[in-house]
Parts: structure tokens; sequence; C-alpha cells
């Protein structure tokens, strides 16, 4: 599948059928272009990628379906967690295939990795079907239809609802196959501390809190800004500034930062009421694809006439208008200074 090609066509199903009216069209367009048309769409039941690709002398239509959710965060997290990726990458494809239930197995549903707008990887499952005899894209949509793949579908978020923490079946798994699978004991979201822009900081990659737990799993009201935790026992309510620590302006949003904050010890934190570490969040994302792949979701503060993991991946985001202030300027004097 051409790299370059994945980039430019990948538009929600609908664009890319009424480019394509016919499915010949679209294997025409395909061998013009070298072998292989791909779109990334989300719909209401998953992430999918669908393709026209050739196999030997064949023409084959396949489905992806990618993790999303928690789940899709576990495979982020273990992967970057990894100290050798091509190895952690061999693992996730030997779980995500021991992660379908018995029932769903099948000839032909296999795990795949496809092109990443990202530096992580994506990797989700697949099957496929010869394109020979099907003229309209309905042909292809009601043989798609039998594809056991789609039953998979409700299974590709976790076993269980959205935004709520995996099992522990589902981590031990993962832990089976020799993949870290770390989550916050505070909120149970995956984490990891080796994200490129927050080395060393326990972060979640799917939500725009990134190092910010949401304690209220734990018991009693929801205590925020503090970090995530891996042992319960460390979780603690959140801590004041004495006002005598040093504070200096962020030169991406201007407010006042510190990094003696007792909740972020050694990240800078902004200074005032509001006191979390997270600098921005992404703005518009753009295209499905790229929304999927996503793992840089919250930027961390940069102090003035200092540099940062961050700093090249903050510049190209303000640049292509993916960078977000989450405050209103009018409140940036109560809040950061």
């Amino acid at each position: 599948m051409d790299d370059t090609l994945f980039g430019l066509l990948a538009e929600p199903w609908g664009d890319f059928t009424d480019t394509y009216p016919t499915v010949e069209e679209a294997v025409a367009a395909a061998e013009e272009a070298g072998g292989g048309l791909s779109c990334f769409s989300f719909h209401d039941s998953g992430e999918y990628e669908r393709s026209l690709h050739r196999d030997t002398d064949d023409w084959r239509y396949e489905v992806a379906l990618y993790p999303r959710g928690p789940l899709r965060e576990l495979v982020k997290t273990t992967w970057l967690d990894a100290d050798d990726r091509d190895q952690a990458m061999e693992q996730l494809h030997r779980v995500l295939a021991a992660y379908v239930p018995e029932s769903l197995r099948r000839p032909g549903l296999e795990t795949v990795q496809r092109p990443s707008t990202t530096s992580v990887p994506r990797i989700g499952w697949a099957q496929s079907l010869p394109v020979a005899g099907m003229q309209t894209w309905e042909d292809l949509h009601l043989a798609e239809k039998k594809l056991p793949l789609l039953d998979l579908a409700p299974f590709a978020v976790g076993p269980g609802r959205a935004y709520e923490p995996l099992p522990e079946e589902t981590s031990a798994l993962f832990h089976e196959h020799g993949l870290s699978a770390r989550a916050c004991a505070g909120c149970g979201a995956p984490v990891t501390d080796r994200h490129p822009h927050w080395p060393g900081v326990l972060v979640s990659v799917e939500y725009e809190g990134g190092p910010v737990c949401d304690r209220s799993r734990l018991g009693g009201g929801a205590v925020r800004r503090v970090g995530h935790v891996l042992d319960a026992d460390q979780a603690r309510p959140a801590g004041q500034l004495t006002g005598k620590e040093q504070k200096v302006p962020c030169q991406n949003c201007d407010v006042h930062v510190t990094e003696q904050h007792p909740d972020w010890p050694g990240v800078w934190a902004e200074a005032g009421g509001y006191s979390r570490p997270v600098c921005a969040v992404v703005g518009s994302v753009g295209d499905d694809a790229k929304a999927y792949d996503l793992v840089d979701c919250v930027y961390p503060h940069i102090p003035a006439g200092a540099d940062s993991p961050a700093a090249a991946a903050i510049a190209a985001a303000k640049k292509s208008r993916y960078f977000f202030q989450p405050r209103l300027p009018i409140f940036q004097a109560s809040w950061g200074r």
C-alpha cells in the first residue's frame, strides 16, 4: 500500500465512493497508483480502514478494524513503554489475536499493521474478500456484512463501556505476552512515562488529561489536577503552593509556571489556582486517520528561554493550527499569575 497515496486518500468513506462511483473505477485508480487505495473512516461502531489492493493476480477489498478507547490507549502505552519496540509489535500481534473471542476466530481474520500518521504504529484486525464480479459499492457492502470481523467491533473498545477502566483480565493478557500494560491506580487509565513529549512523567495518551488524573475512582470526591500513580497508596489530595516558588512565563501561553509545585515535582505547572502542567491541547485534527493516530493530545508548558522535547512538536502544531489553548485569555491573569 502506497504511503503517500494513503495520506492523500484517508478521507471518510462517503467522499471515497463519491470520488470513485464504482468498484471498477476504484480498481483502475488503484492500478494507476501502483497497487492500492485506502480510506480511513470513523463509524458509530468503530474505526475502520477500507482498502483495495492487489493480491498476486487478483484484487481484494480489505476491511481493517482498529482498537478504540481504553483498548487503543493500552496498545499505544505498552508500545511506548517497550525497550525493544520491534519485538513489542510482534507481541501486540499475538495479544490482539488472542484477544479475539474464540467464537469469532475464523480463517482469514488476522492481525495487521498498516501505515500510521505518527511514529506510533497502527495495528488491528482485518479480513478481505475478492472484488471479482462486484460492480457497485452496494455489492461489496452486502458481502462485507458477512465478515466475522464486524462482529468483533463491540470488543474493539474493550470488554466494558467506553471511558471505563479495562478489566484486569485484559491487562493480564498483555502481561502474559510480555507487555507492560500499566494503568493508573487512581483513574484506571493506561499510562506510560515514555511519551516523547513527557519523558519521565506518567501520562495517558488517549484523552486531553494527559498527566492529570481523576482520582474519583479511589472513593470520595474527585480530586483534580494531580498526577497519575501506579500505587493507590501514593495517591493524596492536591497540594497548595506557598507563594514563594520561582515563577517564569511559559513561552507559548504566557501564564506563569513553576517546577516547584508539590504535585508536579520537576514538571513545569501553572503557578496559580489552576495548577496543572498542560499548556495546550490539539485543535481540529483535520481528518479521521490523523485523529485516530494522534498521541500528543496535550502539550507541556515550556518556560521562556528554555527548551523541551515537545518544542518542535509545538512549533509544528501551531503552524498547522493544531495548538489550542484550553483557557480564555480573560482568565489568564487570575489563574496563571
